[in-house]
């Protein structure tokens, strides 16, 4: 069993009008998908811009603030933000799996 597959998750939808930009404070295991026009999205303290057209998405792992905005046109996109297990469900997870079992 995978830890992660247990993690919390909170999607919203978001609509950005042409050259509407939007800041996203907290990006620790966020996945912002483009559901429709493009996105252009930056990470303060990183160089690389990325472009994503509908049907792409990234996760971003840092703490730094993701800024997405709507480049060419209007723009849909959705954001999953997810929240790791707590150590007690890890353990748990890990008390459980296959590797733990004592043979009979």
């Amino acid at each position: 069993m995978n830890p992660l597959q247990y993690a919390n998750h909170t999607t919203s939808l978001h609509r950005l009008r042409h050259n509407q930009f939007l800041s996203l404070r907290r990006s620790q295991g966020l996945c912002v998908r483009a559901e429709r026009g493009t996105l252009w999205v930056t990470v303060d303290g990183e160089l690389a811009d990325v472009v994503l057209s509908p049907g792409d998405s990234r996760v971003f792992n840092g703490p730094e603030a993701v800024v997405v905005g709507a480049v060419v046109g209007d723009a849909v996109f959705s954001t999953t933000a997810t929240t790791a297990p707590s150590w007690f469900s890890r353990l748990q997870i890990w008390l459980h799996s296959p590797a733990m079992r004592v043979p009979t």
